[in-house]
């Protein structure tokens, strides 16, 4: 497999402090805003929600193991504003850095925060969209050919009829309603159209990071493609 960038391009962080900080979902969060951006530690702090002492705590820290350096500083009345920015563009965290047991547990606690937020997220958005909270939970469904879906919705959806293919998100499509999609399936392709799926994902999300614009509004997107075991 071709890499397109040599492993001197990375800063490899071997300190087990330093590799903690981006190992660890919560911690992860406060160090993101710098890399390879200028930045002050108020505008940091608003973003990620602390107060600016916490912010400053975190930035403190980060320069302490290397991984922040001070880029330039404003002068002002009374204290001067310093900018800051990652020491690097990318970073390499070998898995003997971390504390963690496994590939798997090094795997969950670095995606833990982002699932959360996403889950937060879809719980606010569903929240907003459930006129009748009677309505509101889990709707299975399938046929001959076994179950088609499984989902958490706000409200009753059109149940298929035998050999009818209706997703149950469709009624999110229509224009008035937001941009939500949530939806887990198991599907049986061969390793050409598997393949074929996954550059489709790939082009899919460039497409629209490609788009992205100050006037818009943020959306998380995750997009997660796997094969099971057979085992």
């Amino acid at each position: 497999m071709t890499r397109p960038d040599s492993p001197s391009s990375w800063q490899r962080l071997d300190d087990p402090q330093a590799a903690r900080v981006l190992a660890d979902a919560y911690t992860r969060q406060f160090f993101e805003p710098f890399i390879w951006r200028e930045r002050r530690v108020s505008e940091v702090a608003r973003e990620v929600g602390v107060t600016t002492n916490a912010m400053l705590y975190r930035v403190r820290q980060f320069l302490r193991l290397g991984l922040l350096e001070v880029t330039r500083t404003e002068a002002r009345a009374g204290r001067a504003v310093r900018h800051y920015r990652s020491t690097s563009r990318g970073y390499f965290v070998p898995f003997s850095a971390t504390d963690a047991a496994s590939v798997q547990a090094l795997y969950e606690a670095s995606l833990d925060n982002t699932r959360r937020s996403v889950l937060a997220e879809l719980t606010r958005a569903w929240s907003d969209l459930a006129e009748d909270p009677r309505w509101f939970g889990l709707y299975t469904s399938g046929d001959a050919d076994g179950l088609h879906s499984h989902v958490l919705l706000p409200f009753p959806p059109v149940l298929a009829a035998p050999g009818e293919r209706v997703s149950l998100m469709a009624p999110l499509l229509a224009d008035g309603q937001p941009a939500i999609w949530d939806n887990t399936t198991s599907l049986r392709l061969s390793p050409s159209d598997a393949k074929a799926l996954q550059r489709d994902l790939h082009d899919l999300h460039q497409r629209y990071r490609a788009r992205v614009t100050a006037s818009g509004r943020d959306h998380l997107v995750r997009l997660t493609l796997a094969p099971l075991r057979t085992d």
